[in-house]
């Protein structure tokens, strides 16, 4: 499934092997830049509704997760505050995992907070970028914001 594609000529990939291994791709004009696949099927294992799972980390067009919502839909996203395009990319695990993608011009730590709706509610989760890099990102709870 194709996560994104530039103007650069890169784009990011990942895929479900047949044994259930997810796997990620970065490409550019020049070829295949990294690639890499879970080494267990199934793993991260799905969680209960609501979960959020890291997949992998590309660098094809500035820095990026790409991360797995199971049993629930992303709705919206915030770093700060401040909304964040979250792009969906496709659904494995037989319909039960659904892959994001949430990009950022660079390194960025801190962690965003993600808007879930699963089954007829919907529920807030923080979740964790990185710990490197000049840019910050703090999951603001709804309400707090402009506090």
């Amino acid at each position: 499934m194709l996560v994104d594609a530039w103007p650069t000529g890169a784009a990011a990939y990942v895929w479900e092997t047949a044994d259930g291994r997810l796997c990620d791709a970065t490409v550019g004009v020049d070829g295949v830049r990294t690639r890499g696949c879970s080494t267990n099927p199934h793993d991260p294992p799905l969680k209960q509704a609501g979960g959020v799972s890291p997949l992998f980390t590309s660098f094809a067009h500035g820095w990026g997760r790409i991360f797995a919502a199971d049993h629930a839909q992303v709705t919206a996203a915030s770093c700060s505050g401040t909304p964040v395009e979250v792009i969906r990319v496709g659904t494995v695990s037989g319909g039960a995992r659904t892959l994001y993608a949430v990009w950022f011009p660079d390194y960025t730590k801190g962690e965003i907070l993600l808007t879930l709706r699963h089954g007829g509610s919907t529920s807030h989760v923080p979740f964790l970028l990185d710990d490197a890099g000049d840019r910050a990102c703090a999951a603001t709870p709804q309400g707090a914001r402009g506090a």
